[in-house]
């Protein structure tokens, strides 16, 4: 009788277009494969609990279905856990962790890619010592998350992010920002601050450094300052083409750079949003970890 590995996929059955019907399907293939636990996040589940469950019942395959915030909190929980994997379903809205993997949205092809078992180690981070995967924002981007018209984003899924946040460019006061890395302490105006540890082309705030991968040991941050129509406008088309062209952004507004860790510190408060959640006050620290995470991809998209 054929031994079969033991998995568990933590579902988030509110996490953007997620569905029974997707659940189902990806059930059925899976369990082909593997000895498959299924566990449903809840109020009094959280997907980290979940997580820390399945790995003290000895399973080592966890796959995150939903989100950004359901990826973020699963695979937070296997950082530095080398014997133990992340399966990637992508059910959320914009799927940023999921899409710069090259994971892709099909629930079938999904599938495919975690049942192929192809392991890239990537790097993740801490804000505040809390795990981070994706990014860390303030100002626009995290505004635009949190207060997009739930119809625009039902109808345009990412690209609502991208128009409401070029809309903040437009209306958004400035907010005095210190930046600390290098040992080197900075101070000026911006109304977006995003420090990144791998992102989207459609993620234009974070579009500053030409390179920002997800296993080069680096936080790539971004910050950019837009007064007016025209400014934000030229500023995201800008952004834009550094994203498709892979080239740092030079306008004299946006300001970029590596870091291995970086202090972010506002003069009036001003919530962070971390891997799409809504989550802690600045000031923050954000410190890379280099080579913590292996997660399941398409083959040729790392070893």
């Amino acid at each position: 009788m054929k031994t079969m590995t033991r998995a568990t996929l933590i579902h988030s059955p509110g996490g953007g277009s997620a569905s029974e019907e997707d659940l189902e399907r990806a059930r059925v293939l899976l369990s082909a494969e593997y000895e498959l636990e299924v566990l449903l996040v809840s109020d009094e589940d959280s997907p980290v609990a979940l997580a820390r469950r399945a790995l003290a019942s000895g399973s080592r395959l966890l796959i995150a279905s939903g989100g950004d915030g359901t990826v973020s909190a699963v695979g937070g929980a296997l950082v530095g856990a080398a014997d133990a994997a992340l399966g990637i379903l992508p059910r959320g809205t914009a799927n940023s962790i999921a899409g710069h993997l090259g994971v892709p949205r099909d629930v079938d092809a999904a599938c495919a890619v975690i049942l192929a078992g192809h392991a890239r180690v990537i790097d993740t981070a801490t804000v505040n010592g809390r795990p981070m995967l994706l990014m860390a924002t303030m100002g626009v981007h995290a505004e635009a998350i949190t207060e997009v018209d739930p119809a625009r984003k039902k109808a345009l899924g990412v690209l609502a992010y991208v128009l409401e946040g070029v809309e903040r460019m437009v209306g958004d006061e400035l907010f005095e920002v210190t930046v600390e890395a290098h040992g080197e302490r900075a101070t000026t105006m911006a109304n977006a601050v995003t420090v990144a540890n791998m992102a989207r082309a459609t993620t234009l705030l974070a579009q500053g450094p030409a390179e920002t991968e997800a296993d080069d040991g680096q936080l790539s941050v971004t910050l950019v300052a837009t007064r007016g129509l025209l400014d934000a406008v030229a500023t995201a088309a800008h952004l834009a083409a550094s994203a498709l062209f892979r080239r740092d952004a030079d306008r004299e507004n946006v300001g970029h750079f590596h870091a291995r860790e970086v202090r972010v510190e506002t003069r009036e408060p001003r919530r962070v949003m971390v891997d799409g959640e809504d989550a802690l006050d600045a000031p923050i620290t954000v410190r890379g970890v280099p080579h913590s995470l292996r997660v399941l991809v398409p083959a040729g998209g790392g070893a």
